[in-house]
Order: structure tokens, then C-alpha cells, then sequence
């Protein structure tokens, strides 16, 4: 394709714009000859300190936000990030314009509902494709993807894949990192859904006033068309008024456009009945906990405002099959369960110690860690919410990446008052040891990694999963 042909909005080009260009990207490590890199500025580097190289590595262009000395065409913008979307869109054909996208923010509860919806839409006799933090899905096909919401050179080369494939609808995780660093530019939304704002990920946003508006900036009319909202959510409630698209809110103890009545909980099933707009019916999902309620409800309060009937919702619901590690229930013996999830925040972990207390059990020992380099403040919040609801804690490693594991884990006992923990680095030896400690009539939390497939140590990703690990004890 020429550069000529990949230009955006109020691009100027300094140099031949004719210039064949066969790949795009924004690491300088992955150029090559025909390359277009975009000079980006990231936390810690700035691309245009490698214009140079680029160009030496055979770059046939560069996206630059200020003129480089190099001896290659460049084209100048005012933000290399937007630019980045707008031309990778254009480079896979603008796949984006003949597909429709549902997006689902918020902290907790966002992989989940994507699989939710995408049983329902299926029901309806639509092609669906996903996008998120388990990789990506086209027609149940698994393919991998490296982000929960993959940067724009790999995105729209999904997209294209999955419009070649057929996908009508395109169900994508919006993280708030996406959001804030533009990656969603150039898409429309026919539906935007906000489950919650908890606290996570301060570590790059520092305050939760700016992490909870960049997920609230997602719900407005230059990215959605309708917005389905969690109103009993404080952080979510008090900013309705910036919301300026029509809305659908969902929830339990607010009023609200759908909402549950007399819900029956265990640890196979959810059953309760849905009032949607007046529209009263009885709905059974195989996910469980309270939390996974309002995550159906935000599902129902989509594929409403999508026009699908309501036999389709019903039926699509008991099709559904929770994600890997989202409260996944493995019988260790008749009398023995493990419960494996991807609960890594406070309100994650809340949720589902809350819903295993509600059924009756006669101990419960939890493992679980914090992720290193990362949001350091809801270690001990995260150590003392444990400590509420367990018997017996064992506090283990969870990606420490960079950061000493020794430490993260003293960090977590801070939080800790009662002498019912003990701290294992190693996971495997953590898990094998919690599961000693389990008696007859228990269960075993085991939190933070879910269907993950590796520890991240000190920059590498050694293999490992908690579902193999019980397996390997058994």
C-alpha cells in the first residue's frame, strides 16, 4: 500500500508519499525494510529518540509529531497515537465499518460478560467475535492476542480476520489503559457497558479520581451509541450527568430500567427473575455469586437494547460457560472443593470469598498474591479482606515481576491482624500446602492467576497454571 493511501486527518507529508509501505508498528525492534513506525511517547521512552535507527533499519517512513533530521519521508501529526488507529484502520481495509462492536469497561466482571453475550447473540443466529483478556475468539475459534485490549497494529489486524470470517459482532474488553491512550479511536459502539469502578491500576493512573474518569470518558457519543450502566455503582452513579448518549441502567438496590428479583444462589447455578422494562421473566445461568447477577443483568440491559427477544436471552443464558478461572469449581474429593478465580483486586476478592461463605462450608483456606510493579496500595487491603472471610490464608507469589516476592508478600501482611496466615514465595508449594489444611467439608479459594498460563518473574514468563498445579497434587 502507498503512504499516500494511508494518510489521516490533517496529515502532512515531508517527502515522497508514493512510497510503498508493507508493515506498520511503534517498536523500533520490530522494523524492517517497508516498514511505516510511529514515533510514540510513551512513560518511558520516546519513539522519536529512535527515528534514526528506524531509518538505518529500513523504515520506508516514520509518523512523527515533530520533524526529524532523517533522510526518509515523514508525516506529521498532531498525535502519533491517534494517527497510529486511523492508519492502522486503513491499512486492514477499514474492517471497523462493517462490523458491529459492543464495549464493556470497568474494573471487574468485563471477560465474563463478554462471554455472556456472546451466548446470547449466538442464540439470536449471529456470528460473534471477542476481543480481551483471555485473547481473542472468532466463532469460538481461539486466537491469542497479547493485551486485554491489543494496541491498534494487532487490533485491526483481528478485526480484519474476523470480518473475513463473517463476525456480525464484535464484543471487545475496553480497558481504562486502552481508553486513556486512544487505542479505541475510529470505532463506534452500538453499546457501551460500565460494570464498576473498584480500585486497581493506580500504579499508572495514581489517583482513583483519574482512573475513574477515563472509564466514565468511554460512555459518550464520540464512542457509543447507547450507554447499559451499573447504577447501584457510587462511582458510576455520580457521573450519569456527563453520560450524553440514551442510558439503561441495571441494578439491585437502585431504581433501575433491569433489575433481579428473588434470586436463588448456589455454587452451580444462579436463578432469578428479571424485571427489563416492564418485561418480567424467569432467567437460569450457570454462573454464581451475587456479583455474577449484575453481570448478567448488564448482558440482558445490552441484548435489550439490541432488539433481541427475550427467548433468546433466556435460552442463550443457560448456554453459558464461564471463562477459565472465573470461579471455577474443581472437585478434590467428595467432600473437598477447590474454587479457582481471577479475583486480583479488593472488590474481586470480596465478592468471591462473600458468595463462597454464603454457602455453608466447613473451612475455608484461601491462597492468593499481588501482582509486583503494580498498584502497591491494595496489598494490605487485599490481606485484611482475606482475613475477614477465611479460616486459614496462605499468602504466595502472583507475577511478582521485577519486584522481590518476599516483599509484595510482607506488604499483604500488613493488612493482616489474627495469626491465621502463613507466607509461601514459591506457588506450587503454596497450593499443595493450603490444600493440606483443608479438611473434610472445605474449600480452597485459590485467587489472582485464574486461566493465566505463566509466572512472571523478573521479565520472563516461565509456564505455570493453578489448574495443572491441582492436578499435578492430585
Amino acid at each position: 500500500m502507498k503512504l499516500k493511501d494511508l494518510l489521516c486527518e490533517n496529515a502532512k507529508v515531508y517527502g515522497d508519499d508514493n512510497v510503498d509501505i508493507n508493515f506498520l508498528t511503534f517498536k523500533s525492534s520490530e522494523v524492517k525494510a517497508g516498514s511505516l513506525y510511529f514515533c510514540i511517547k510513551g512513560e518511558n521512552f520516546d519513539g522519536h529518540d529512535f527515528a534514526q535507527d528506524v531509518s538505518s533499519f529500513g523504515a520506508s517512513a516514520i509518523v512523527v509529531e515533530k520533524l526529524q533530521k532523517v533522510n526518509i519521508p515523514q508525516v506529521v501529526v498532531k498525535n502519533t497515537r491517534k494517527a497510529l488507529s486511523e492508519m492502522c484502520a486503513k491499512f486492514y481495509g477499514n474492517p471497523e465499518k462493517n462490523l458491529k462492536f459492543i464495549g464493556i469497561t470497568g474494573t471487574n466482571g468485563k471477560t465474563t460478560s463478554t462471554f455472556i453475550i456472546r451466548e446470547i447473540l449466538k442464540e439470536a443466529g449471529y456470528k460473534v467475535g471477542i476481543i480481551g483478556t483471555q485473547g481473542a475468539f472468532i466463532n469460538g475459534r481461539s486466537y491469542k492476542s497479547s493485551l486485554t485490549t491489543p494496541d491498534p497494529t494487532e487490533l485491526y489486524s483481528l478485526l480484519r480476520k474476523m470480518l473475513d470470517k463473517g463476525v456480525q459482532y464484535v464484543i471487545m474488553e475496553a480497558s481504562a489503559h486502552a481508553i486513556f491512550l486512544q487505542k479505541l479511536e475510529g470505532i463506534k459502539y452500538e453499546v457501551g457497558v460500565i460494570t464498576n469502578i473498584t480500585q486497581d491500576h493506580l500504579d499508572f493512573f495514581n489517583t482513583m479520581k483519574h482512573y475513574e474518569q477515563t472509564k466514565i470518558s468511554f460512555l459518550n457519543s464520540k464512542h457509543i451509541k447507547t450507554a447499559v450502566v451499573n447504577v447501584d455503582d457510587e462511582r458510576i452513579r455520580r457521573n450519569l450527568n456527563k453520560i450524553d448518549v440514551p442510558t439503561i441502567t441495571y441494578g439491585l438496590n437502585n431504581p433501575a430500567d433491569v433489575f433481579a428479583m428473588d434470586i436463588e444462589k448456589s455454587l452451580t447455578s444462579s436463578k432469578f427473575v428479571v424485571n427489563a422494562f416492564d418485561n418480567v421473566f424467569k432467567v437460569e445461568c450457570p454462573l454464581v455469586g451475587e456479583f455474577n447477577v449484575y453481570n448478567i443483568l448488564g448482558c440482558i440491559s445490552t441484548c435489550f437494547s439490541l432488539g433481541i427477544s427475550e427467548k433468546n436471552i433466556v435460552n442463550g443464558l443457560k448456554k453459558v460457560k464461564a471463562p477459565l478461572g472465573r470461579f471455577s469449581v474443581m472437585k478434590i474429593s467428595d467432600n473437598i472443593t477447590a474454587i479457582i478465580d481471577f479475583a486480583h483486586t479488593p472488590d474481586g476478592m470480596e465478592n468471591v470469598l462473600k458468595t463462597i461463605k454464603g454457602v455453608y462450608f466447613e473451612k475455608l483456606v484461601c491462597v492468593f498474591g499481588c501482582g509486583g510493579n503494580r498498584d502497591t496500595g491494595k496489598r494490605s487491603i487485599m490481606g485484611n479482606i482475606a482475613e475477614r472471610y477465611s479460616d486459614f490464608i496462605v499468602v504466595t507469589s502472583d507475577n511478582p515481576r521485577f519486584e522481590d516476592p518476599s516483599k509484595i508478600l510482607d506488604d499483604i501482611e500488613k493488612g493482616m491482624k489474627k495469626n491465621n496466615h502463613v507466607k509461601i514465595v514459591d506457588r506450587r508449594e503454596a497450593i499443595k500446602y493450603a490444600l493440606s489444611l483443608v479438611a473434610d467439608g472445605g474449600v480452597l479459594a485459590i485467587l489472582g492467576k485464574g486461566g493465566e498460563m505463566y509466572q512472571d518473574i523478573n521479565g520472563v514468563k516461565t509456564p505455570y497454571n493453578d489448574f495443572e498445579e491441582i492436578e499435578k497434587i492430585l
